[in-house]
Parts: structure tokens; C-alpha cells; sequence
């Protein structure tokens, strides 16, 4: 009888990249929020992208997008 155990190769989650939020304005991921709409919302320095949708979509339609 085999008593050893096969393992699964640990996964590591990888931290989504932040981005300043200037940049993430006049980025295609934004694109379908009104920009200056956006501008203010976003007053943190950086977000990430799935960040930056869910405080707009919080804001502009109170609930976030799936």
C-alpha cells in the first residue's frame, strides 16, 4: 500500500498591479465611465483596475458590476 500523498503545486496569488489614477483615466479599462465623472470619485493616489470599477460602479450605480 503507497501511504505517500500526492500534493498539488501550491498556487501563489499574485497581487493585481496598482496603478496611478491618472493613467487608469485615460485607460481603455475605464473607458465606459464618464471621465470627469471618475476623476472625482477616484481621489486615492492608485488603484488597481478591479479596484477603480468597483469604487464607480459603488458610486454611480450602487452595486458592482460581476
Amino acid at each position: 500500500m503507497d501511504t505517500s500523498k500526492q500534493t498539488e503545486p501550491v498556487k501563489t496569488l499574485q497581487a493585481e498591479k496598482e496603478y496611478p489614477t491618472e493613467k487608469l483615466l485615460k485607460s481603455s479599462h475605464l473607458a465606459g465611465y464618464q471621465r470627469d465623472f471618475a476623476k472625482v470619485i477616484l481621489t486615492e493616489p492608485k488603484y488597481t483596475i478591479s479596484e477603480a470599477k468597483a469604487v464607480l460602479d459603488k458610486a454611480l450605480k450602487g452595486k458592482e458590476r460581476k
